[in-house]
């Protein structure tokens, strides 16, 4: 399968043909270390207005991300090297890895020079060309306020040892940083929920053999994955959960939201519906597991061992 272009460099016809003409390099090292790896690009510019063309490659269980000046997939070998790098970031997910800082910032509305200078401030940190900073927000225009953009949902993800140094841009250039923590985090959350699957083994509910709660950053809502050997099989890869009210429950939670699965449909899901946030978030370690208590390694070894 060959990589897949985002619009942004499905824009650029000289960049495009570019990345296509890298799949010769790229494809046959992917395939040999993981068949069922894909790769995805995606454009940006650095602070000096140059082209940065991020690689992300992924398989069932890892990932990695890496930037590219469009000469580096000019010239073979270090493209090759680059790329074994990154090959051994993504089969290696368990290995000592750096940290990652996920700071979110309250919303807001800002201008575009506010913004440009966050983006000015953040260049201004020492070797920020090695913290793999990314920035998710969603920006919405408001008629009634025709100077100004609204801001949600705005976070800013990089390595660990740069987070007080972005924190303290962020305050500088007149951003506020959310402060509540995940839910999943406050106090008696976790209680609960251990309680909660005890409660349903004593119902005669199907007894999950794993359980964990992923999209951690929702606040309203406990996204917990729970798989089950005695749970219906439905072979479609679907992974489909049913809300209920968390009042009574789960501290802190409005909506407790349950995933039950079969463990083949979730080896279905995992080929067929790789884009779904659950798998996205164990490839970035971004769960809380619950039973095993072990921080996913049973997890990690039973289905890695299944998935051969």
């Amino acid at each position: 399968m060959p990589s897949q272009l985002s619009q942004k460099v499905e824009a650029r016809r000289d960049l495009a043909d570019l990345v296509r003409k890298s799949d010769s390099v790229l494809l046959p090292m992917l395939m040999r270390h993981s068949p069922t790896s894909r790769a995805m690009w995606d454009l940006s510019a650095d602070q000096m207005s140059r082209d940065i063309l991020t690689l992300y490659i992924t398989d069932k269980w890892g990932s990695a991300a890496g930037d590219f000046a469009p000469e580096e997939l000019r010239s073979e070998g270090k493209f090759q090297n680059r790329i074994n790098e990154l090959i051994g970031e993504m089969i290696m997910p368990r290995r000592a890895e750096k940290l990652r800082s996920r700071i979110e910032l309250r919303d807001a509305f800002v201008s575009t020079d506010q913004l440009d200078q966050l983006r000015q401030r953040l260049g201004k940190i020492d070797d920020i060309e090695r913290a793999q900073l990314r920035m998710n927000n969603q920006v919405r225009f408001l008629p009634q306020r025709p100077a100004n953009y609204l801001l949600t949902d705005f976070a800013i993800e990089v390595d660990k040892q740069f987070e007080e140094q972005v924190r303290t841009a962020v305050v500088e250039c007149g951003f506020q940083t959310r402060k509540d923590p995940f839910l999943i985090r406050r106090e008696g959350v976790r209680d609960a929920l251990i309680k909660f699957l005890e409660q349903q083994r004593h119902n005669g509910q199907p007894a999950p053999k794993f359980a964990l709660c992923f999209q951690l950053q929702d606040r309203e809502t406990i996204h917990l994955l729970e798989v089950s050997e005695e749970a219906a099989e439905v072979d479609d890869g679907s992974i489909n959960g049913v809300g209920f009210e968390a009042r009574g429950l789960v501290p802190h939670a409005h909506i407790l939201k349950i995933y039950l699965v079969h463990p083949n449909d979730l080896f279905i899901a995992c080929d067929k519906n790789r884009d779904h946030p659950l798998f996205d978030d164990l490839r970035n370690g971004n769960c809380e597991f619950l039973t095993p208590d072990d921080g996913g390694a049973e997890f990690r070894k039973h289905f890695e061992h299944r998935s051969g």
